[in-house]
């Protein structure tokens, strides 16, 4: 299997908002089953970690969460540049960062695969997923099972926190 990941790095500004049907927002990311317009059935990953963290010179409460959408996604996707741990291999998903016609819902708290509050000041953190207990996404017409995704709900300050996923396929 090969090994993909993908970091927003530092330059990176946060939307405070859940993404909701009718915005083209995908939050921080979302990992999709797929590389372009939409899931591809069959396609398969496996989350291995996620991170987070900040390098701000001011002290801000930021709450991350990781979810499954309650609402797909529509449209054509706009991927973002990852990388690969094998150089002849091409990936079968792809992060997203928005949709041409509307980004995915997500559930209220507590509907999460994953959430921590943290401070920008320096705080961060990586959740590495036990062996076996990867979190997956799966391409097909279950609502959720293709996608993951990584969103704010507190904490908006530009240019001062990443996020990061690798995946295995």
């Amino acid at each position: 299997m090969a090994d993909f990941s993908h970091s927003t790095q530092n330059t990176f500004t946060p939307t405070l908002t859940n993404p909701v049907a009718g915005t083209t927002n995908a939050g921080n990311y979302t990992l999709m089953a797929g590389t372009s317009t939409a899931p591809v059935v069959g396609t398969m990953g496996k989350v291995k970690y996620v991170s987070w963290g900040g390098a701000s010179t001011t002290s801000v409460g930021f709450r991350t969460r990781w979810a499954r959408p309650s609402t797909d996604p529509t449209g054509n996707a706009a991927a973002l540049t990852f990388s690969k741990s094998n150089p002849v291999s091409t990936a079968t998903c792809a992060p997203v960062l928005q949709w041409a016609s509307s980004g995915p819902t997500v559930a209220a708290e507590p509907a999460n695969l994953f959430a921590i509050s943290w401070n920008v000041l320096g705080g961060g953190g990586i959740l590495v997923l036990p062996i076996g207990s990867e979190w997956m996404v799966v391409g097909s017409a279950t609502i959720g099972t293709s996608y993951i995704t990584c969103i704010n709900t507190a904490g908006v300050t530009a240019d001062v926190s990443t996020y990061g996923i690798q995946w295995s396929e």
